[in-house]
């Protein structure tokens, strides 16, 4: 035999209704599931931005260097590795740096210095960097690839700029997701 539940006050109308089970704390009218919905974005924007106050520095650079990684997967997905040209299969796909980032920090976020890359040539072949070369002057043109080589200011990245630069490839990642689905 069925219980049949008190009737309850809508959290958000102020109705009287009889909710399906005992957790329910609003009717079902169309008004109110909007009014729920739209509380619990917004507190889960209140969350987000209380995460990122609370990271530091080096955390945030690791998220962002994860996020920068992911979307270079994403937008060379289904193209061959750029070092030694092996499409699909068993090896794994990394995101390799023409230019190390443990050396040149200034580009160590430049989309135009990391290109899909197996995982043989980015960890046992050292990025294979004379066949990387000769694939990134094909792809992105000799110009480009000389500012690259070039020395650069060395940059100092603040919690502000990592927290946008998160942002932007939080982004960047969903649309792609959303592209090759």
């Amino acid at each position: 035999m069925l219980k049949k539940h008190k009737e309850k006050k809508c959290r958000y109308c102020k109705n009287k209704f009889i909710p399906f089970n005992s957790f329910q704390p609003f009717c079902f009218k169309e008004e109110c599931i909007k009014q729920h919905n739209k509380q619990g974005r917004e507190k889960k924007s209140r969350q987000l931005k209380k995460e990122f106050k609370e990271k530091d520095k080096p955390t945030l650079i690791k998220l962002a260097q994860v996020l920068v990684n992911r979307y270079v997967r994403l937008r060379d997905l289904n193209k061959p590795c750029i070092s030694c040209g092996y499409k699909g299969g068993s090896r794994q796909i990394h995101a390799g740096h023409y230019k190390p980032a443990g050396n040149n920090q200034q580009l160590r976020y430049n989309t135009i210095n990391i290109h899909a890359q197996c995982s043989i040539c980015n960890n046992h072949l050292s990025a294979n960097l004379v066949n990387y070369r000769v694939a990134l002057i094909k792809k992105i043109g000799l110009e480009k690839v000389e500012w690259l080589e070039c020395n650069h200011e060395t940059k100092k990245y603040t919690v502000e700029y990592l927290q946008k630069l998160i942002k932007v490839f939080r982004k960047k990642i969903k649309l792609y997701e959303t592209k090759f689905r």
